[in-house]
């Protein structure tokens, strides 16, 4: 599948993101696809494949995202804070926030289940692999410098983050509000920080 090769195409791709992300896979046929971003159906088939392909390139870009603006910071930690912090930021007030509309990835993943698409399934499957990566690494790093207990399994802690995100992006989702997950968060930060040494 070709990329977008300019810099309007990504501002095209964000915009198909941010549709996708609001209304999910099966809620947006391809005449809104045309309507929101101004892509046509021939760039959409010849250039992407399809709707399925333009998705995984939404879903991409998403993931992009996160390694930049989540990911790659958690690198330089070894604490718990770091984990708090991520979690924390996920029911934040900020104004310019589309995290009412959940998680694109954790939304796919529950649509994928009926749709059964490997092409999406993998582009979920990847996303969250590399936060699960990320958190053992960070939790590896935290027990080598005596700031997270020896005893816990780092795999363990990772597969808590993971569905603390998942959970409280779908509480995000279900109350249309970007803080819809704050209560749950609340108690996830509780047990995360119980991991200190």
């Amino acid at each position: 599948m070709a990329r977008p090769r300019s810099y309007e195409q990504d501002e095209v791709i964000a915009r198909v993101r941010d549709a996708f992300w609001e209304c999910g896979y099966q809620g947006l046929g391809i005449r809104a696809i045309e309507e929101q971003t101004g892509l046509g159906r021939f760039a959409i088939r010849t250039v992407f494949g399809g709707k399925e392909g333009l998705m995984a390139e939404a879903m991409r870009v998403y993931t992009q995202d996160t390694e930049t603006y989540v990911l790659a910071p958690m690198r330089a930690r070894d604490d718990v804070d770091a984990l708090v912090e991520m979690l924390e930021g996920m029911v934040a007030p900020h104004p310019e926030t589309r995290r009412h509309f959940g998680c694109l990835m954790v939304n796919t993943s529950i649509e994928n289940a009926s749709l059964g698409s490997e092409m999406l399934g993998n582009a979920v499957a990847t996303h969250f692999g590399a936060l699960r990566t990320e958190v053992v690494a960070l939790t590896e790093r935290g027990q080598a410098a005596g700031r997270i207990r020896a005893d816990l399994d780092p795999a363990t802690c990772a597969e808590f983050v993971v569905g603390s995100v998942m959970a409280t992006m779908v509480l995000n989702r279900a109350a249309a509000d970007a803080s819809g997950g704050a209560a749950y968060v609340s108690e996830a930060v509780r047990t995360i920080r119980s991991w200190s040494a």
